[in-house]
């Protein structure tokens, strides 16, 4: 571990690179807050650990401190904003701060994801927003930024003399998993787990194949989710499936079938339960009984019962359990759905999930 200063880190990186999943969210830096607990710049301001994966003499990737980079980034292009067009000699430093610290040759040295990336260059290269883009954290702080400059008539020399007592503490992270690590360090924040359960599938070589699936089958982020997780919860006998820990319950999934099977076979598997899924969502089924029993489950909204539907689904695709069994099981689970509509209802489906299990024991 190195202690630095993060404007000199900023300054010798060439290129920052950031990792697909990564997002920049609210949780980003007010620098200018800072001066006010410290007029006078005596003391060092420590914003903790920056982990992160040296590639090469003056390239990285930002593992975790993105949102602190970030941060500074915006406020030093809020300060060349705000000096713009006023005098040469500010000019010339407006220059070489742009070329120090924000941009290397014609790109910017801060590589964020796609999304995040095409609001960042708009910002760094001057070009109009949208509204919607001027409503998210990375332009809110830059607002801000400029308003307090502004406002409480605050020189850059001032601004750079209190940036340099800021300090960070680099972390490399060559030894250990790059998501896995920033997944454990940003628990407590909304991550986005399908990008991550990506990144995993291309780590393993089965990119391609995750992504058939999701053009064959889930053209919204959110009916994937909802595939995943009622996938998982009968797979690992969950009661209540916690939904932001899914690239959790994948990954253990995932490498736990692997001991059995190789990737692209596992990953066929979940293709075929992908399949019955939107079957089951779209009500896709050419036998009229079942299609009949399908939409009044769900007329009578029994989305919750989806995950048994599919594991009872996969028994019947692969034969274990006959189509007079099924379509039994669909007009029960009907039943007991009209019913807890009607009134109310103490049986929980649990309970009405032993019965079934009972009931194909017995076929």
């Amino acid at each position: 571990m190195e202690v630095v200063n993060l404007l000199d880190f900023l300054n010798i990186a060439r290129d920052l690179f950031t990792l697909d999943y990564a997002k920049c969210d609210g949780k980003l830096v007010n620098f200018l807050d800072l001066m006010t607990e410290d007029e006078q710049f005596t003391q060092r301001i420590d914003l903790g650990i920056i982990f992160i994966n040296q590639k090469s003499a003056d390239q990285y990737t930002i593992v975790d401190g993105l949102n602190r980079i970030l941060s500074l980034s915006l406020l030093l292009h809020a300060i060349c904003e705000c000096y713009k067009k006023t005098t040469k000699q500010n000019e010339k430093a407006i220059s070489t701060i742009r070329k120090k610290y924000l941009i290397h040759g014609s790109k910017s040295k801060l590589r964020l994801n796609e999304k995040d990336g095409i609001l960042y260059n708009k910002i760094i290269n001057g070009e109009r927003l949208s509204g919607k883009e001027k409503e998210t954290p990375m332009f809110i702080l830059l607002h801000n930024f400029w308003s307090q400059i502004k406002e409480e008539k605050l020189q850059a020399a001032n601004i750079f003399r209190m940036l340099q007592k800021v300090t960070v503490t680099l972390a490399e992270t060559d030894k250990v998993s790059k998501r896995n690590l920033y997944y454990k360090l940003n628990s407590s924040r909304k991550l986005n787990q399908i990008l991550l359960i990506e990144d995993f599938l291309k780590e393993n070589g089965v990119e391609e194949e995750w992504n058939r699936l999701k053009k064959l089958y889930f053209a919204k982020e959110r009916d994937i989710i909802r595939f995943l997780k009622d996938f998982f919860v009968t797979k690992f006998n969950y009661k209540k499936f916690e939904e932001d820990r899914l690239y959790e319950s994948f990954v253990n999934y995932f490498e736990t079938m692997m001991q059995y099977m190789p990737e692209d076979v596992l990953m066929n598997k979940i293709t075929k339960a992908a399949g019955l899924y939107y079957n089951i969502l779209n009500v896709n089924f050419e036998n009229d009984d079942i299609k009949r029993a399908f939409i009044d489950i769900k007329m009578h909204s029994g989305e919750d019962t989806y995950a048994y539907i599919l594991d009872v689904y996969e028994d019947f695709v692969e034969n274990n359990i006959s189509e007079s069994t099924f379509l039994e099981i669909l007009k029960t689970i009907d039943e007991y759905l009209r019913n807890r509509n009607i009134h109310e209802n103490n049986v929980e489906f649990n309970e009405l999930i032993k019965y079934l299990n009972a009931f194909i024991a017995c076929k």
